[in-house]
């Protein structure tokens, strides 16, 4: 790392307590005063579908779509609030950001990704893992699995 270059982290967190774990640990153990960290939080947008816009009352569907995806992003930020402040209160200085990502038509998995291959000096990604064993990820598959094998950049799971 050249000199009055900052460390990018990504961390990716949802609601669980695993989630939660790994950011206490990431903030713990990796995480340094100068380290600049981007907290994300992928999202699900739903869409309206083609048969509701030939209902008659497809302008109220748009405005509950418009109404969910509004709410939903509050969730999503406020989330992020909570742990940033979390961080600090246990003494964490590093640039802390948060980052509301929309899943839109992709998965969380490849919007995790693609946001750590369009960050431009990102020196790692934190994730947790669910401990789901192989009969979990053969049904469901994992989201830290995918992410160790195809991100660019290293991957720490953090294992609850």
């Amino acid at each position: 790392m050249s000199e009055g270059k900052k460390r990018i982290i990504i961390v990716a967190v949802d609601e669980s307590e695993h989630s939660k774990n790994a950011w206490k640990w990431a903030c713990k153990n990796i995480i340094i005063d100068s380290d600049v960290v981007h907290l994300v939080h992928v999202f699900n947008k739903t869409s309206i579908s083609t048969y509701d816009f030939v209902s008659k009352d497809y302008h109220k569907l748009l405005e509950l779509e418009a109404e969910y995806h509004k709410k939903v992003e509050e969730i999503s930020a406020s989330l992020l609030r909570k742990m940033i402040h979390e961080a600090k209160e246990a003494g964490c200085k590093a640039d802390l950001k948060s980052k509301v990502l929309e899943k839109g038509e992709k998965s969380p998995k490849q919007v995790i990704q693609d946001h750590c291959d369009k960050t431009e000096g990102a020196a790692m990604l934190i994730v947790s893992s669910r401990g789901a064993g192989a009969l979990g990820r053969a049904f469901v598959g994992s989201v830290s699995d995918y992410l160790v094998h195809n991100v660019k950049i290293p991957v720490v799971v953090v294992k609850n």
